[in-house]
C-alpha cells in the first residue's frame, strides 16, 4: 500500500508539467459529463461533475464484484483514497464496472465503501474515452492526465498483471 501512495504522489507531482489548459477543457473531463454516478445507499445517483473542474489526473479503476482479485485489492485502494484524496485536489479516481448488472455495481460500491465516482453502468459501451484504456482483464488501474495521455497502467502487452501489479506499483510509460 505504501507504493500506491508513492506512485500516485509522483504522478500528482507532475501537476507543474500539466498543459496550461483548464482541467475542465481537457477531453477526459468533457467525456465524463453526464456519465458519472456515485453510491447513495443501495442505489446510484448522478455525480456533480463540477467537482472535477480542477482535476488534472485520473486513475481509472476497472473492477467487478464477482472478481476475487478485485475484491482483494479494492479495500486497499479505498483505504489509500480516504487517506490521500483531500491532500490531492487535482486527482480523482473513477470506477468502471464489469459487473453483470447496475444493482451488482451499486452493491459492490456500497459494500466496499467506494467514495469516488463511477461511470454509469449503462454508459459502459458508449463512453469510449474511459473504456479505451482497459486492459484485457481485471483488476486494472490506469493513470491518465486530463488530455488522456496514459501515465501508468497495470497491464502489460495487452494482458492484465492483475492484483499483483495493481497493488505494489504501476509501470510508468
Amino acid at each position: 500500500m505504501k507504493t500506491i501512495s508513492s506512485l500516485v504522489l509522483v504522478v500528482i507531482g507532475l501537476v507543474g508539467l500539466a498543459p496550461l489548459l483548464s482541467a475542465a477543457e481537457g477531453p477526459v473531463f468533457s467525456a465524463l459529463k453526464d456519465d458519472l454516478v456515485v453510491a447513495d445507499g443501495k442505489k446510484l445517483k448522478k455525480f456533480d461533475e463540477s467537482a472535477l473542474a480542477q482535476t488534472k489526473y485520473y486513475a481509472i479503476y476497472y473492477s467487478a464484484a464477482w472478481c476475487g482479485p478485485c475484491r482483494a485489492f479494492t479495500p486497499d485502494l479505498v483505504k489509500w483514497y480516504k487517506r490521500n484524496k483531500n491532500e490531492n485536489p487535482h486527482f480523482e479516481l473513477i470506477f468502471v464496472s464489469s459487473d453483470r448488472s447496475e444493482e451488482d455495481m451499486a452493491a459492490y460500491m456500497k459494500e466496499d465503501d467506494m467514495a469516488w465516482p463511477a461511470l454509469d453502468f449503462n454508459k459502459n459501451k458508449s463512453n469510449r474515452t474511459l473504456t479505451q484504456y482497459a486492459g484485457n482483464g481485471i483488476p486494472c488501474l490506469v493513470f491518465v492526465d486530463a488530455e488522456g495521455k496514459v501515465l501508468s497502467d497495470s497491464y502489460e502487452a495487452k494482458a492484465t498483471s492483475g492484483r499483483a501489479k495493481c497493488s505494489p506499483i504501476w509501470k510508468r510509460r
